[in-house]
Order: structure tokens, then C-alpha cells, then sequence
């Protein structure tokens, strides 16, 4: 059930400015971005609390990354009703299914709103838009209020601009942290690959069965060398690693991920 939207007005310019800050956010972070795009949404309506909810496959419910920094989102989080999960339906849970966007002015006449968010929130008025991030359905951005018609037919126009932008500044956030972690990995790649030219080929495999629990006399046997000539090694592979124990060498294969032979000889 959809309430009729109340006519309340707001400027004109206040809606605009909101949405030209929203493509200010510096999205380096995404958790932190949707907060700050929230709190923005939430003062430009006057809202008691805006979340951009987050579809979580895993366990098949919209979870609100992102919250207002006002006392109903506080609220919200502490009582667990910044989850949403799709078999309890709800308003949210039926626009991000349909896309189809949804205001009402008394949502505690609606035989379908969440319980909690009438009851303990106290939420009266309601609006969901659809959310979608480079072309697909994401998640909602949610906007609740407790007082009765507080949203005007413009201000869901308005929402729905607002759902267009924070998918775009979403997108762009998740671009920055995937470029983050991949010039992470790129980092941690070439420092493994530095640390692992540091031992010789014959250096390396020693280190290896060292961390398969061999002890010198047995890896002297296995690769047909004296004891002595093991240790030998054993010592230049804890100097070139800043090391003074074989636990450390073996810490280090687990690490870099190095093969450990087996006892039949075969590379595991």
C-alpha cells in the first residue's frame, strides 16, 4: 500500500546543492562514502534517518552500509534493523525486487512495513528507490521519518535523482578500492618474489624441507650431502633472512608459499 505523499515543499536549491556534493565525496572509501552521502540526503529532506542498503548474496539480505549520523540511525544499528532480509519482505525488500519506487505518509497503516521500524523506530513516513550500480541492482536507498506526510511527490523525484548519483559515486568508490587492492597485491607479489631471490634454488629447497620437520642429517640424506654441508646452508639462509631459528625459515616457506616435498621426494 502506497499513502499519498504529502505536499510538504522544500527549496529548491538545497536539493540541487545536495546532489552537486554528492559527486564531491572523495570515494576512497566505501563505507565511509555512503555514510557521508546518508548524512546528506538525510539534512536535505530533513529525514530522521536515510540508509543505502546493500544486497549481501550470502545471506540473501539488504544490509545498510551506509547510515545517517543521526539518533534514529544509531538507533537502527543497535537494534539490529540495519539488516533487511528478503524472505521478512517489507516496502524495501519489494523495490529492490520490482524497481519500483515507494512513498507513503502513514506506513503504519501498511499491512506490509517492518514491525520494527514502525514500533521501535517509530517510523511514520517512508520512502525506497531502487539502487543500481554499473547497470545492476544493488541494493535500495531507504528514507524514514517520524512524522506523518513528510515527503512530497518532488522529494521522491528527488530520491530517485539522489539513488542515480550515490550508484555512480558507489561505483566509483568500489573502482578505487579494487585498484587499492590490486596495487596491494602487486606490491605484495614483487616483495615475495624479492624476498624468494634471496635464497639460491639449492638454498630454497632446504628451507622447504625444513618447514616439512626434517632435520639436517635427514635432508642430507635426501639430497645426498653431508650434514655439514646442510647446516652450512641452514646458517647463509638465516642470515639472508634476518632470522636466528629454523622455525622462522619455516614461517617464512608457509609465507611465500613456497613447495614443501614430500617424503616420496614429490613437490606437494
Amino acid at each position: 500500500m502506497t499513502v499519498p505523499p504529502g505536499d510538504v515543499q522544500r527549496p529548491n536549491g538545497r536539493l540541487l546543492t545536495t546532489l552537486e556534493r554528492l559527486l564531491e565525496i572523495d570515494a576512497t572509501d566505501l563505507k565511509v562514502t555512503l555514510d557521508q552521502a546518508s548524512q546528506m540526503v538525510a539534512e536535505a529532506l530533513d529525514s530522521d534517518k536515510v540508509d543505502v542498503f546493500l544486497y549481501e548474496p550470502a545471506s540473501d539480505t539488504l544490509v545498510a552500509l551506509g547510515t545517517s549520523d543521526t539518533p534514529m540511525g544509531r538507533q537502527q544499528h543497535a537494534s539490529g534493523l540495519n539488516r533487511m532480509p528478503l524472505a521478512n519482505g517489507g516496502p524495501g525488500v519489494k523495490t529492490f525486487q520490482s524497481g519500483a519506487s515507494y512513498v507513503s505518509g502513514r506506513i503504519d497503516r501498511d499491512p506490509d512495513a517492518i514491525k520494527g521500524m514502525v514500533q521501535t523506530l517509530g517510523v511514520r513516513s517512508e520512502m525506497d528507490c531502487a539502487l543500481d550500480v554499473d547497470g545492476d541492482r544493488r541494493g535500495i536507498v531507504h528514507v524514514s521519518s517520524q512524522s506523518e506526510d513528510a515527503y512530497s511527490d518532488r522529494d521522491l523525484r528527488f530520491l530517485e535523482a539522489v539513488s542515480r548519483w550515490i550508484g555512480m559515486v558507489t561505483h566509483r568508490a568500489e573502482l578505487v578500492e579494487q585498484m587499492t587492492a590490486a596495487a596491494v597485491e602487486r606490491g605484495r607479489r614483487a616483495a615475495t618474489e624479492e624476498l624468494i631471490s634471496l635464497l639460491t634454488p639449492r638454498q630454497q629447497e632446504i628451507a622447504a624441507l625444513i618447514a616439512s620437520g626434517l632435520t639436517n642429517e635427514q635432508i642430507g640424506l635426501r639430497l645426498d650431502v653431508t650434514k655439514g654441508t646442510v647446516a652450512n646452508h641452514v646458517e647463509h639462509i638465516l642470515q639472508r633472512l634476518g632470522a636466528d631459528r629454523r622455525t622462522q625459515i619455516a614461517a617464512w616457506v608457509v609465507e611465500q608459499n613456497l613447495a614443501r616435498p614430500t617424503v616420496d621426494g614429490h613437490a606437494s
